[in-house]
């Protein structure tokens, strides 16, 4: 057990440079472009090659391929460890170069089914007339066939910002009634006191942005898959470090080059300088692949080209045992994943039924939240899965669930204050990362709403992160698909309650997010103690209650400073508002630790004797 906490120490510090360089990421992003339909546009069409990659590499394949490498390298020693390798490298990267050709032809297809239909604005309005942020109009009808939309109004006088690229949402346009008087007006929300029908005016419609940058972007795929594959070898020979600072190396990557790229196509950073940023994540993904080439060529991998292929029957085969208990073990992971990620996609197209900065306040939020779920949740399930896969071929498992409970809490050491912290002061964090630039203080409110509303289930996400690769390990694959597609059916449907049917902010989709990973990790729990014959309830109980007793009385140190510290917060200068909320945090987490101690939690013994040993 001490070998599992050093080992997800290691991770867990490599992870924190992944993380921190990819909010680093983050903050570039908002900075320059701010919470806009055209960093929406970015993400959106980043979404697409990076859900495949969550689906084929970092997850399916990834763990797949780890645990049965951990066995091969156990029973057959390392040689047969690197053919298996290469084998899986050739027939794996022969299959995303096909992807990639896909996607690139199917780029537009891919974003026309996430962005709602837009009609071209045709404002009749009287020369001469002074603009106004917003006019009452006369809606005249919609006109032209698909692709060429035009939603016809007359008014008093133009509307100001209102350029040649205006637009209004097809359906919304078409809910109006021909001679219905409408408000017009181009800010997020219309003004306070009208209670008549309104529409909204975008300034562009950024679908073609949007195709165009997924296009540029698709190889990235390719590049993440044979990234996951190294960081997969790496892992079963307990490298654990490396693989993770090879993403703070595409992080970094991303944002040097997408600047200077951006800066000489747009010194402005318009929209247009956005395609200086989709070039740099495809030379972020080759750089991601090059970190981690000579660890790899140091432990005894030599690549070469490899399929295991065979006709035979009239069909081609693989001929390796191995190599098809991988795939295997990936389809079911793949399906589990797929739905995951689609659940997701679908989520972002919600989200651009929302106001402008829908996708980025996700985002953004969305990355501030995994960052303790990755510190802790993924570097020690990134430790358990060789582990537990080497522990199933001994006594039956019988330590499995020992290892499980200790793993979950410590996890659950850092991943309580986490929630509790996220969720209290979530403006206030995203004030001081992102709140800059074009970045104000309203998209601020917005984006801490939903980190506040993510950390409900950050527990529940550490959780799960931890008891997923134990069904790979454990050759049970199939039991996460079949539930990912149940939590999916459960996603979509209340998202679809709460932005088409309630009209609820964007908060709500990530409300939905923290319910379902809570509801995955309780399935888990429950399986694997059912599958197993227990996990370990004593082991795991004596440490987590204490946890949650130090949890409250940091919850209770957090809610007095928003009370009486924060009000007003986002006003402040950023000096003010970074020495405030380090002064309070160091004060609420020296306050969770003296907490831990009377409480005595047995994980705050186990790091502070380590660190007396250092």
């Amino acid at each position: 057990m001490a070998s599992l906490h050093k080992k997800s120490l290691i991770a867990t510090a490599a992870i924190f440079c992944c993380r921190f360089t990819g909010l680093l990421r983050e903050l570039v992003y908002t900075a320059l472009f701010g919470a806009t339909g055209a960093l929406d546009a970015f993400l959106t069409a980043f979404r697409v090659p990076n859900m495949l990659r969550d689906m084929f590499a970092e997850g399916a394949l990834s763990q797949s391929f780890t645990s049965v490498m951990s066995k091969v390298v156990k029973q057959e020693g390392e040689a047969a460890a690197w053919q298996l390798a290469n084998r899986v490298f050739s027939q794996f990267v022969s299959f995303m170069v096909c992807v990639v050709a896909a996607g690139v032809l199917l780029s537009g297809f891919f974003m026309q089914q996430l962005y709602p239909a837009r009609a071209q604005v045709q404002l009749q309005a009287p020369e001469g007339v002074p603009a106004a942020v917003a006019v009452q109009a006369t809606y005249l009808g919609c006109t032209g066939g698909e692709g060429q939309r035009r939603a016809e109004f007359s008014a008093a006088a133009p509307l100001q910002g209102a350029g040649q690229g205006a637009c209004v949402r097809v359906d919304s346009a078409e809910a109006l009634q021909p001679g219905q008087q409408v408000l017009l007006y181009m800010s997020p929300k219309p003004p306070p006191g009208y209670s008549g029908a309104s529409l909204r005016v975008q300034e562009h419609n950024f679908l073609q942005l949007a195709a165009d940058l997924c296009r540029i972007m698709w190889p990235f795929i390719l590049l993440a898959s044979v990234s996951a594959l190294c960081m997969g070898a790496l892992n079963v020979f307990g490298v654990f470090g490396l693989p993770n600072l090879a993403s703070a190396a595409f992080n970094l990557t991303v944002v040097a080059v997408g600047s200077a790229l951006g800066y000489w196509i747009d010194p402005n950073f318009g929209p247009a300088s956005l395609y200086g940023f989709a070039v740099a994540v495809v030379l972020g993904g080759c750089m991601q692949v090059l970190v981690q080439v000579p660890k790899l060529r140091r432990l005894g991998f030599r690549p070469r080209v490899d399929f295991a292929l065979a006709w035979q029957m009239g069909r081609l085969c693989v001929t390796d045992a191995r190599v098809r208990r991988i795939w295997w073990l990936m389809v079911p992971g793949v399906i589990a994943a797929g739905i995951t990620q689609l659940n997701i996609f679908i989520n972002t197209s919600f989200a651009l039924y929302l106001q402008d900065g829908s996708v980025t306040a996700l985002s953004s939020a969305f990355h501030l939240w995994q960052l303790p779920v990755a510190l802790f949740g993924v570097a020690v399930g990134m430790v358990v899965l060789p582990s537990v896969s080497q522990l199933s071929m001994e006594k039956g498992g019988q330590q499995i669930p020992q290892q499980l409970a200790m793993a979950m809490r410590f996890v659950c050491f850092f991943a309580v204050p986490s929630a509790v912290v996220l969720g209290l002061w979530g403006v206030e964090i995203v004030s001081v990362f992102y709140q800059r630039g074009r970045f104000d203080a309203s998209a601020s409110v917005t984006t801490g709403q939903v980190l506040a509303a993510y950390s409900l289930g950050l527990l529940g996400y550490a959780g799960t992160k931890v008891l997923q690769p134990v069904f790979i390990a454990l050759e049970r694959a199939w039991v996460p698909a079949g539930l990912a597609l149940m939590t999916a059916a459960i996603s979509i449907s209340c998202n679809y309650v709460f932005v088409q049917v309630l009209h609820m902010p964007v908060h709500w989709l990530a409300l939905t997010t923290a319910l379902v990973t809570t509801l995955t990790f309780a399935f888990y729990f429950l399986y694997l103690r059912r599958l197993l014959g227990n996990m370990a309830g004593d082991v795991l109980m004596q440490g987590l209650v204490r946890i949650l007793a130090a949890g409250a009385v940091l919850a209770a140190v957090c809610w007095l400073c928003r009370a009486f510290i924060f009000p007003g917060f986002t006003s402040w200068s950023f000096q003010a508002r970074l020495f405030t909320l380090a002064l309070c945090g160091a004060g609420a987490g020296f306050i969770y630790l003296i907490a831990a101690y009377l409480c005595r939690v047995p994980e705050l013994r186990t790091l502070t004797s380590r660190l007396r040993r250092r």
